[in-house]
C-alpha cells in the first residue's frame, strides 16, 4: 500500500501476501536508457487504455486525451541528444501515475522553455535561465522553477545541483487558496435562510428561492461542484428497501481510465431531511418537469426574474443564473435585516464541506471519493482552511454561550430593564438558588455531582473573582494554551491523515489509522468546546 502515488515513483509487487495484502516496493524513478524498453511498455500501456490518441514512442508529436480536448506533445529538442528522450519517459513516467494531460503538457512546455534558454542546461548559461526567470511573476517563476527541478532531479544532469540550486530561490509558491468569507457573515447567512422558509405563507414564495436553500442543505453536507449541483437530475434520490436514502451525483469523472487513479463513487447516502426536500421542490416543480430533466427548473427561475433580453430556451440554470439569485436574496432578505454582509459564492459550500469532513475523521481516501477527487493529494489544498476554520468555530460557539446566559438572565427581566444590560454583569450570585465557592468563583450545581473537573469548562460555573485581574489572568492562560492544543491537534490530523497508507485500486485504508485520526479529531471537538467556554467568560469581562 501506498502513501500517495507519487508523480515519479514506481512501485512494484513483490509478493502477494492475501486476497486483500500485497507487499510492494516503492521507488523514485530516475532516466536510464537501459530501461528505455519499460518506458516503452508503459506507453502501450497508456495507448491500450485511451490516453495516447496518436503517435508512437520514437515519434516527434504524440497526441494525449484531456478531460475536454486533446493535447500535443511535441519533443523536438534532438539536437540536445538524449534530453529529448529523457522528456518522453518523464512525460510518460507522469501520465502513467496519474498527473493529468494538460499539467504534463504544461510542465513538458516549461522545461523546453528552460532547454532553449540554457542550450541543454549549459553551465555558463545558468544566468541566462536566472535573467528570464526574475522577469517572470510569482506564479510562473514556481512553476517553472518547480518543473525544471523536477525533471533535472529525474534526469541526472551532470548540472543538476546548480540549476537546483537556482531553482530554489523560487519555491516560494503563491496562495491561490480561496478566501472564505467572514464566519458571522456565514453564520447569519444561514439563520436568514432558516428564518425565511420558516417564515413563507405561500408555496409561491419558498419556490422563489427554493434552489439555494436546496444548495446551502445539501453541498455543506456533501462537497459538491457548483456544477454537479446545477445538473443534478430529477430523479437523483432514491430509497432503497432497507429505508436508506441515496443521491446520484452527475460526476464528471466518475471512472478513470488512467492508471494510478482513484475511481470516484457518484452515489451517495443522504439523510432523510434532505431526500424529502428535494421531494417537496419537486412537487413544488411539477409543472416544469415535462420541460426538463434537470432537477433545479429553469422555466422556475425565469417566473422571478425580469430579462431585458429576448428569452433564451434553456433545459437547467447555469453559474450566472444561481449567481444572480443568490444575490437577490441577499439584496432583497439578507441586507435589509442583518446590513451588507459578505456574500457567499456558490463554490465555498464545497469548502466547507470538505473542512466539515476532516474536522469529524474522515480520511483522506473518503472524502476523496465523496469529493469526486481522482487523486488523494488533491484534497490537501482544503487543509489551509482548517485553522480558521476551527478557529471561526470556537469563537462563534464562545459567543452562543455567552448569549444563552445573556437570554437566561434576560428572560427574569421585563422589557425596561433591557437597557442596563449592556453596561452590567450578566448575572449576580444572588440570582442562583445553591452556590458553592470554587476558584475565582461559585458553582451553581453541587461539586458532588461534577463531571467536568475544571471549572473553567463547565456550565454551571460562575466567575466571579475576588481579585479581577488575577481571576482573569487565569481564565486567559488557560484559553492560551487550549490555542496551542488545538493546533497541535490539528497538525497531528494532518500528520495522521498524510501518513495513513491507502490504496486506490481496493479501496482500503489502514483501519488502525483510522482510529487514530477519529480519536484525534474526537479530542479536537473536546478542546474546541473547553476553549468555547473559556473564552465566553473572557467575553462577558468585554462588555
Amino acid at each position: 500500500m501506498a502513501k500517495f502515488h507519487a508523480a515519479l515513483h514506481r512501485r512494484r509487487t513483490l509478493e502477494e501476501l492475501s486476497d486483500r495484502q500485497i507487499l510492494e516496493s516503492i521507488e523514485s524513478v530516475t532516466f536510464s536508457l537501459e530501461e528505455l524498453h519499460d518506458y516503452k511498455d508503459m506507453f502501450r500501456e497508456l495507448e491500450r487504455k485511451g490516453l495516447i490518441v496518436t503517435g508512437d514512442f520514437e515519434d516527434f508529436l504524440w497526441s494525449a486525451k484531456g478531460e475536454s480536448s486533446n493535447f500535443l506533445f511535441q519533443f523536438d529538442c534532438e539536437i540536445y541528444g538524449e534530453i529529448n528522450q529523457a522528456l518522453k519517459c518523464y512525460s510518460v513516467q507522469k501520465m502513467y501515475n496519474g498527473i493529468t494531460t494538460q499539467t504534463v503538457r504544461q510542465n513538458i512546455g516549461q522545461i523546453k522553455e528552460a532547454i532553449r534558454i540554457t542550450r541543454g542546461f549549459r553551465l555558463d548559461h545558468l544566468k541566462h535561465l536566472e535573467d528570464t526567470l526574475n522577469h517572470f511573476g510569482d506564479h510562473k517563476q514556481f512553476a517553472m522553477a518547480t518543473s525544471i527541478k523536477e525533471f533535472l532531479i529525474f534526469y541526472n544532469h551532470p548540472h543538476t545541483e546548480l540549476y537546483c540550486d537556482l531553482c530554489a530561490n523560487y519555491n516560494a509558491k503563491v496562495s491561490n487558496v480561496r478566501e472564505l468569507p467572514n464566519f458571522h457573515d456565514i453564520l447569519l447567512f444561514d439563520v436568514a435562510l432558516d428564518d425565511y422558509f420558516i417564515t413563507c405563507t405561500s408555496d409561491e414564495e419558498k419556490l422563489q428561492y427554493y434552489p439555494i436553500f436546496l444548495w446551502w442543505r445539501i453541498t455543506r453536507i456533501i462537497p459538491m461542484r457548483p456544477v454537479e449541483f446545477y445538473s443534478l437530475s430529477r430523479d437523483c434520490t432514491m430509497k432503497d428497501d432497507e429505508d436508506r436514502y441515496w443521491m446520484i451525483v452527475p460526476r464528471r469523472k466518475n471512472l478513470s481510465s488512467r492508471p494510478g487513479k482513484l475511481a470516484v463513487t457518484d452515489t451517495i447516502q443522504v439523510n432523510r431531511e434532505v431526500f424529502e426536500l428535494i421531494e417537496d421542490y419537486k412537487r413544488l416543480t411539477l409543472a416544469y418537469a415535462t420541460e426538463s430533466s434537470y432537477l433545479i427548473s429553469y422555466k422556475a427561475y425565469r417566473k422571478y426574474v425580469k430579462l431585458k433580453s429576448k428569452e433564451i430556451t434553456r433545459e437547467k440554470i447555469g453559474a450566472s443564473q444561481f449567481i444572480n439569485m443568490i444575490d437577490r436574496f441577499y439584496d432583497e432578505i439578507v441586507t435589509a435585516k442583518y446590513g451588507d454582509l459578505e456574500r457567499i459564492k456558490p463554490g465555498d459550500t464545497r469548502h466547507f464541506a470538505f473542512c466539515n469532513m476532516m474536522l469529524q475523521g474522515f480520511n483522506m481516501l473518503t472524502i476523496a471519493r465523496m469529493g469526486g477527487h481522482s487523486q488523494l493529494e488533491t484534497q490537501l489544498h482544503y487543509h489551509k482552511h482548517l485553522d480558521h476554520f476551527a478557529q471561526s468555530f470556537v469563537h462563534h460557539a464562545a459567543q452562543m454561550l455567552r448569549m444563552k446566559r445573556v437570554n437566561l438572565w434576560r428572560s427574569n427581566w421585563d422589557v425596561a430593564t433591557q437597557g442596563i444590560i449592556a453596561k452590567s454583569r450578566i448575572y449576580q450570585i444572588s440570582d442562583f438558588q445553591e452556590t458553592h465557592k470554587v476558584e475565582h468563583g461559585f458553582c451553581t450545581d453541587h461539586p458532588s455531582r461534577c463531571q467536568v473537573g475544571d471549572c473553567r469548562f463547565c456550565e454551571f460555573y460562575f466567575f466571579s473573582p475576588e481579585d479581577k485581574q488575577k481571576g482573569l489572568a487565569w481564565l486567559k492562560d488557560c484559553s492560551d494554551a487550549l490555542e496551542s492544543r488545538l493546533k497541535e491537534q490539528l497538525e497531528l490530523i494532518r500528520y495522521v491523515t498524510k501518513s495513513t497508507n491507502y490504496d486506490c485500486a481496493t479501496l482500503t485504508y489502514q483501519h488502525t489509522s483510522q482510529e487514530r485520526l477519529s480519536s484525534a479529531s474526537n479530542e479536537l471537538r473536546r478542546l474546541m468546546d473547553q476553549k468555547a467556554m473559556v473564552d465566553s467568560y473572557l467575553l462577558e469581562d468585554e462588555l
